[in-house]
């Protein structure tokens, strides 16, 4: 009896596998003239890449604080993903809203809206790319290492280098601002 049982849910098991092959049989399959996004439905391994277009440099300063005010301020409260931290950064940026850039660095970096904008100021924003990156433990932290390339458009040399997040592991007697992702360094940036 127990024979003709096992043998049954075997019957089944395989027979629910052939069904779920054949339905993806009928799944069109990418032209060559399809690009990896399209095909697979996902972008490449950038974190954050260009950015949407910007008003003139003309543009009045309530205009650039409803751009501003479009920021994921959420982000300064990630704990999960350290990625959304370096869109809200990247974005920060791109944009000029240099107070903002500088909430997503550790209060240990030092890092002021104004050495950002000495850095990253000019006629026009710089477009910065930022790669997927890895997350590690060491000593009761994690850090979230990615490779960053900042372009300007004014005409000075491309920067290429790695960006460092860091926040505490859940331990006791953490703040909340140690258990939220920043930005510990980079090396793009002048000291």
């Amino acid at each position: 009896m127990r024979t003709i049982a096992a043998t049954r849910t075997m019957l089944v098991t395989a027979l629910s596998g052939s069904v779920l092959l054949l339905a993806g049989c009928n799944q069109n399959a990418p032209t060559p003239e399809m690009t990896a996004e399209e095909a697979t439905g996902f972008a490449t391994d950038a974190v954050v890449t260009e950015p949407a277009p910007l008003p003139s440099v003309d543009a009045s300063a309530a205009a650039s604080a409803g751009i501003a005010a479009g920021l994921d301020m959420g982000a300064l409260q990630e704990r999960r993903d350290p990625e959304r931290l370096l869109r809200y950064y990247t974005n920060a940026l791109r944009v000029g809203d240099w107070i903002d850039a500088a909430k997503a660095w550790s209060l240990d970096a030092q890092m002021t809206p104004e050495k950002l904008q000495a850095e990253f100021g000019g006629q026009a924003g710089p477009k910065i790319a930022v790669g997927k990156g890895d997350v590690e433990g060491a000593a009761g932290s994690l850090y979230y290492e990615a490779p960053i390339v900042v372009d300007f458009a004014d005409g000075r040399a491309s920067k290429r280098g790695t960006i460092v997040l860091r926040r505490v592991n859940d331990v006791p007697g953490a703040s909340e601002e140690q258990l939220n992702w920043r930005i510990e360094r980079t090396s793009t940036l002048v000291p």
